[in-house]
């Protein structure tokens, strides 16, 4: 009977493949270890994320109604808000917004999350100069747009931006003073506009995740349709841009005035 004899070149052959693949398998395994370990730890910078934004769900403070919204387009982000009542009986909203995406935006807006719940100024123009200083002597380069609205238990509210986009007023864009993005002048002021919100009155303020939003078709959701829904829910408006085509973070902070 004839038989197949394997010389010692095809033996070489055969053992450097099993050599091969072993590696290749072995590298499989590592590379799904180190995956799910990735994601772990991503998913824990998420729950810290979480927890330093604090509220997630309706806050009433007297006569208002703040809805935040916040959805991240990676397991973490690079937006911010803070809804913080002060012992005046004020209430300070901020909404920011850093640059750049992932994990090293998601660690700067912590620090600034960080510096605004340590900062107890009443002053939205204030709190904005005090950010301003603390990033600008930072190292690494980027920047955040922020806008802070101060909210008086009479119905009046100051209006501080620095290089946020502009919130809106029952569907139409306010008329600010511009300002600088925190961190890049250590030196920056920041105007105040005031105004009063009657009752049914609403502030909405958006994320560039909004407008940036962009369609299969490379069509961005854009500030005509931001503006067009802008009276709505925090919810309706982040879900909007969100089925548009998300691209970024989207954060959505709606103030109302309910009496």
């Amino acid at each position: 009977m004839n038989g197949y004899v394997i010389n010692s070149g095809e033996l070489a052959t055969l053992g450097m493949a099993i050599a091969m693949l072993s590696a290749v398998l072995w590298q499989v395994v590592l590379d799904r270890q180190d995956r799910f370990r990735l994601l772990s730890e991503m998913s824990a910078a998420r729950e810290a994320q979480l927890f330093l934004l604090g509220q997630t769900a309706v806050v009433e403070t007297g006569i208002y109604r703040i809805d935040p919204v916040y959805k991240p387009s990676l397991e973490v982000g690079g937006d911010l808000f803070q809804i913080l009542p002060r012992p005046d009986g004020s209430t300070i909203v901020v909404v920011g917004d850093v640059s750049g995406k992932g994990l090293r935006a998601a660690m700067m807006a912590s620090l600034v999350c960080g510096a605004v719940q340590r900062d107890d100024s009443t002053s939205a123009s204030a709190l904005l100069s005090g950010l301003n200083r603390t990033l600008a002597t930072r190292q690494g380069g980027g920047f955040v747009t922020c806008c802070c609205i101060r909210l008086d238990p009479d119905g009046s509210a100051t209006v501080a931006n620095a290089g946020h986009l502009t919130p809106y007023w029952n569907g139409e864009e306010m008329a600010l003073a511009p300002g600088l993005p925190l961190g890049v002048v250590a030196d920056a002021e920041y105007e105040e506009t005031a105004i009063m919100l009657r009752p049914g009155d609403q502030l909405t303020v958006l994320s560039d995740g909004v407008v940036e939003a962009e369609n299969v078709n490379r069509e961005l959701f854009g500030f005509d349709r931001s503006r067009e829904i802008s009276t709505k829910s925090a919810q309706q408006i982040a879900e909007a841009a969100r089925v548009w085509g998300q691209t970024d973070d989207i954060t959505v902070v709606t103030v109302r005035r309910l009496s």
